[in-house]
């Protein structure tokens, strides 16, 4: 018999918290980018799951008018659903090269010393900021599911604080069976379900099953995505030296 996920369920809210803030502008005189059109960013990421871990975060900073990661209601890349299926960042990474499109300024992904982002655990990277391309866009897979993964599209660099819902790529079955799990719950193992899917992506309706798992690992591997998931901030200094902050 297949073992499959054990998990109680809350409401899907947020599941991770995005905050930025800027660290420094500027650029020397005659440079090629003027001082107004550089900055540098501190943005952190905290997995505010009770126990669902995540993947190693990619990010990409753009200008406008790149193609969004994902759309509610139309079906994930191919790109989208490796990375939300088997935390598989390659494809986006290669979409995403600057040397493809000048909209693009850099791609990378992030990870936490301990590999996946953990409950209660924050990553944070320094992000470059150049010109028009003060968007950020990112992507991280829900690592105790089957194709569940946090979001954000083109979102302005400033001063600010954002709540990220968990999403379902809609691109593999939710049959919550460790067979076609590649999180660590599961044995952190590939293995792609080829049972119908919904066929676009949508917001993620949770881990439901109980059955015959083990419970003593699903309890110190919650996987609930129900609830808040990451909370992201961003601060920079003011010219009195306070910090500013805004959340929304």
């Amino acid at each position: 018999m297949r073992r499959k996920l054990v998990v109680a369920l809350l409401g899907m809210a947020a599941l991770a918290v995005l905050t930025w803030g800027l660290v420094a502008a500027g650029g020397g005189s005659g440079s090629a980018t003027s001082a107004a059109d550089v900055a540098h960013y501190k943005v952190s990421i905290t997995n505010v799951t009770r126990g669902q871990p995540l993947s190693p975060i990619f990010m990409a900073t753009h200008a406008p008018g790149v193609a969004p990661l994902y759309t509610l209601g139309q079906p994930a890349s191919a790109n989208l659903a490796a990375l939300a299926e088997d935390a598989d960042a390659a494809g986006l990474l290669g979409a995403w090269n600057p040397a493809i499109s000048e909209l693009i300024s850099a791609a990378w992904f992030i990870t936490s010393d301990s590999g996946p982002l953990l409950p209660g655990r924050t990553v944070t990277a320094t992000v470059t900021v150049r010109g028009e391309a003060r968007y950020l866009s990112l992507a991280s897979r829900l690592l105790n599911t089957n194709d569940g993964f946090i979001g954000a599209n083109g979102v302005e660099l400033y001063d600010r604080q954002l709540t990220l819902v968990g999403y379902d790529a809609g691109s593999e079955a939710n049959s919550e069976d460790c067979a076609f799990i590649s999180g660590p719950a599961c044995g952190s193992h590939r293995h792609d379900d080829t049972a119908p899917a919904e066929g676009y992506v949508h917001v993620h309706a949770g881990v439901h099953v109980l059955t015959d798992y083990v419970r003593a690992t699903i309890n110190a591997t919650s996987t609930s995505t129900r609830g808040s998931t990451v909370a992201a901030t961003s601060t920079r200094p003011s010219t009195t030296g306070a910090t500013r902050s805004r959340s929304w």
